[in-house]
């Protein structure tokens, strides 16, 4: 029998087509969102306690949503771009938007090999794409259209040009595909207490921070995204009281899915009084990196 958190598992990667939302407009393919899982907590839940910065007020795991291995080798070439690929290699599970379904002509699990540079980072730097049939970075990706675990058909992600475009029919390839897989890199995500802030004539203040670590190693990025509803949310890294405006005790009910309430900061000890009402949900997510493109004008 499926137990209760398998089923939950399920049931957010039921969710999966609803996180085209996440897609940008000019993304051919985007790679499916990783997915959280709240565990166990260090501290009590429903209860007072005392907690001090570095403290782990909140905890998730997190995992592959969807691991696919292809069983045996494949080759494939489109246009001047060619792909050997062994048996035994990982494709990543992307999602792909009703636009690009009209592009290649069909539909299915989207699964794609490794990116391909079609010119040089100096070259992308100064004239973009402008002039080129493909986008800087191209991929094989696969698909499944009928869901038999066998890819039979395969399109060039990042082409431009229609004749490109068009998913061909190529001879099944057997794959496996295992969902909510332990991270390769031991993801977790963490809700900590970053710090505590005195005021003159203010009350204090207390700053939480989310923090993302692949084998201890900490993850930058400018928010989470999920989707809540069918539509987009995003969650930024910190979040902090402000008890001139809402005295305590103040309450955060939806912290990616947890609830933390703050009874008291005291700076001067170094420590605030909170309780724990819930932890961090299921969901899928994605970390978004903020970047910016900047164009140069030459007079």
């Amino acid at each position: 029998m499926m137990s209760a958190t398998t089923a939950r598992r399920f049931r957010a990667l039921a969710l999966v087509p609803a996180l085209l939302v996440l897609v940008a407009a000019r993304t051919s393919v985007a790679p499916l969102p990783e997915t959280m899982v709240g565990t166990k907590l260090d501290l009590p839940m429903n209860e007072l306690v005392t907690v001090k910065p570095g403290d782990v007020v909140l905890r998730a795991k997190v995992y592959d949503t969807e691991v696919v291995t292809i069983t045996e080798p494949v080759s494939v070439g489109i246009a001047k771009f060619t792909h050997d690929i062994a048996a035994g290699t990982r494709l990543d599970p992307v999602l792909m938007s009703e636009k690009t379904e009209q592009l290649t002509g069909s539909g299915g699990r989207i699964y794609c090999g490794e990116n391909q540079r079609t010119r040089s980072k100096f070259g992308e730097a100064m004239i973009g794409d402008w002039f080129s049939k493909y986008e800087a970075i191209v991929r094989f990706c696969f698909i499944d259209s009928n869901d038999d675990k066998k890819l039979d058909k395969v399109f060039l992600a990042g082409a431009k040009a229609k004749e490109d475009q068009i998913a061909t029919s190529i001879t099944p390839v057997a794959f496996e595909r295992r969902v909510f897989q332990p991270d390769d890199e031991a993801g977790v995500l963490e809700l900590r207490v970053n710090r505590l802030i005195a005021k003159k004539s203010e009350p204090d203040k207390i700053e939480f921070k989310l923090h993302l670590m692949k084998n201890g190693t900490e993850q930058a990025f400018d928010l989470i995204r999920t989707v809540e509803k069918g539509a987009a949310q995003s969650t930024y890294p910190t979040i902090r009281t402000n008890p001139k405006k809402v005295p305590y005790p103040s309450y955060f009910n939806d912290v990616l899915g947890g609830g933390i309430g703050v009874m008291a900061v005291d700076s001067d000890k170094g420590e605030a009084q909170i309780k724990v009402h819930s932890n961090f949900g299921l969901k899928l997510f994605k970390p978004i990196s903020i970047t910016y493109n900047y164009v140069y004008v030459y007079y």
